[in-house]
């Protein structure tokens, strides 16, 4: 996922990570709308891109090839990454208000839409507008990427405040955040912890306890695993042989079908020499009559002279044309009686083969046990466990600092200094009609009643939150799981939205983990119980994506259906595919 974003122009750098070492450059191919490729080339320490035509797995070896693009967003110089993008989306040289009380705008930037389509963990989780990447001094600026994405126009009708006009403006103090807010705070989030632990002292014993347990089912799985590899490319082996062999045994029966007409014709073209060399005997023995072929009479005959009608000389070709047949057959013959012998050692090393695959199928059957399934099983619980215990410490970890700030002394502030009588600028008003925020709600509502969400009714667009409401109830005001499933409905309803009505829009959706912190429901947890939400979202989307792509990175199996569809990231350097990066040669 940080990959992906990373060569989308963020300015983060990628991890630390062992995996990346030996590793200099990121290549990204996309596809344009109108069906171009191209790739993009960008140094793993970060720096400026290389745009190449065409989908390439290798960086060319001329450093002057491909088109150099800046990483910074400026209307002063075009050629940078973010203009590009934008112009294929069709969302270049867009204003976008970012100070509602100046009426200041700037120009739109990639960056300002990625937070929209590539949503990383944990921010899926997040109780605030999936609209908010997280900076308070940004909210203006993405609520009117939102309104431009929802209805197409942007800000530059604007014109700013004079800096004369804004001296009288009303200098704005923010207080501090009160006590009975912090309390309410804690509440809620104590009230959040209680869902995930009864003992949330004990969190960090737990999680050591997890990734224990943890290493040794990964021991094993890898154990058998590796069994179920080597007895796979053994198995491969014997089958590409076993293959060879079928299709010599195949090539074999039909020589045989064509030397038995070659020799039949071989029969039949001597039986026809022999009666012409026959008939040439029986011609010389004949009374003195008229040439048949020239019509000469006896005494006209010349038989010392050259004639078409020689007799001789026919009846001796003849038999040099049964000999020659005669030798072509006969290495026909032996031809045949070598295939023959092959054939025979064809089909017993084949009969050996095929008792080998039956062995080895066996071996895979015996190694992928119920044992093995369980192991996976648990593997796959414990990941989960981990992510909700880790959401847990975090909780109470925010806990803990909120009760600090709440036993520090509150500070009072200055009495406010008067003005004179005088009005300042108003604010901008980011207006979006109510008939437009309906239909996205209504998009919304028909994602979540798709994945069967429960209680996915009279949802609506909240001005104030800027954020939907479900069923009566505000979307963050679930748990972690459940936010992260209703954030992901969000981003693919403003998808679909744009989508369906022909309005710019990156044209894909990368979601990580929006699974991961979702638990199986139990009696009476929030609504869903007996719901089957999980296969209906891969489902959903599977369908949804068409000519787009919809990414889905998660811990979580999928339900079996999609298993064979998905690409696991194995860590194993024995079973495809072992992540992002493969696995290094480790020196000997």
């Amino acid at each position: 996922m940080q990959a992906m974003d990373f060569m989308l122009g963020a300015g983060s750098k990628l991890k630390d990570i062992p995996e990346r070492a030996g590793y200099d450059r990121v290549l990204l191919g996309i596809t344009t709308a109108d069906g171009k490729d191209y790739t993009l080339l960008r140094s793993i320490d970060g720096g400026s891109f290389r745009r190449f035509d065409g989908l390439l797995k290798d960086s060319p070896t001329d450093k002057k090839a491909g088109k150099t693009m800046s990483t910074v967003h400026t209307t002063d110089n075009y050629n940078n990454l973010s203009h590009w993008l934008l112009q294929e989306i069709g969302l270049d040289k867009k204003d976008i208000l970012f100070n509602s009380k100046t009426g200041k705008t700037r120009t739109l930037g990639f960056r300002a839409l990625a937070h929209l389509c590539v949503i990383i963990y944990p921010k899926i989780t997040q109780a605030i507008s999936p609209l908010y990447d997280g900076q308070y001094h940004d909210y203006t600026r993405e609520y009117g990427v939102f309104k431009l994405l929802l209805t197409g126009v942007d800000d530059s009708a604007l014109t700013p405040e004079t800096a004369a006009e804004l001296e009288v403006a009303i200098p704005v103090s923010r207080p501090p955040v009160r006590p009975e807010a912090l309390e309410q705070m804690i509440y809620g989030y104590e009230e959040e912890l209680a869902k995930f632990t009864d003992n949330p002292d004990g969190l960090d014993k737990e999680e050591t306890d997890i990734e224990e347990d943890l290493g040794k089912l990964e021991t094993s799985l890898k154990v058998m695993e590796g069994t179920i590899s080597n007895t796979s490319k053994q198995r491969k082996v014997v089958y590409d042989r076993f293959a060879t062999l079928t299709a010599r045994r195949d090539e074999i029966t039909e020589l045989h079908q064509r030397f038995r007409l070659l020799d039949a014709q071989y029969t039949n073209d001597i039986k026809r020499l022999l009666a012409i060399e026959e008939s040439g005997q029986f011609f010389v023995l004949r009374d003195p009559m008229a040439c048949p072929l020239c019509g000469a009479q006896p005494e006209g005959q010349h038989h010392d002279a050259a004639c078409d009608g020689n007799v001789a000389a026919v009846t001796k070709a003849a038999a040099a044309e049964i000999a020659k047949i005669r030798t072509l057959q006969s290495e026909l013959h032996e031809t045949v009686t070598a295939l023959s012998t092959e054939q025979v050692e064809v089909i017993r090393e084949r009969g050996t083969l095929d008792g080998e695959l039956k062995d080895y199928q066996q071996q895979i059957d015996t190694a992928l046990s119920p044992d093995f399934s369980d192991t996976r099983k648990k593997h796959a619980a414990l990941i989960e466990k981990r992510s909700t215990v880790q959401q847990a410490a975090a909780l109470f970890k925010r806990i803990r600092i909120l009760k600090r700030r709440l036993d520090e002394p509150t500070l009072t502030l200055p009495p406010p200094e008067k003005l004179e009588e005088k009005d300042g600028p108003a604010a901008v008003e980011q207006y979006i009609s109510k008939s437009v925020l309906r239909e996205f709600s209504q998009t919304v509502e028909k994602v979540l009643n798709e994945w069967h969400f429960p209680d996915a009714t009279d949802v609506y667009f909240d001005e104030v939150q800027r954020d939907v409401v479900i069923g009566g109830r505000p979307r963050g005001s679930r748990g972690a799981g459940l936010c992260a499933i209703t954030y992901s409905a969000f981003t693919i309803a403003l998808f679909e939205y744009c989508r369906s009505r022909n309005m710019p829009h990156p044209g894909f959706v990368v979601l990580d983990s929006p699974l991961i912190a979702y638990k199986e429901p139990k009696i009476d947890d929030e609504g869903i119980s007996g719901t089957d939400l999980k296969p209906r979202f891969y489902q959903h989307l599977e369908a949804f994506a068409g000519d787009q792509q919809i990414f889905i990175v998660d811990n979580t199996e999928p339900p079996a259906d999609f298993l064979l569809k998905a690409t696991h990231f194995t860590k194993n350097p024995t079973i495809p595919r072992y992540g992002l990066f493969p696995p290094r040669q480790k020196p000997q």
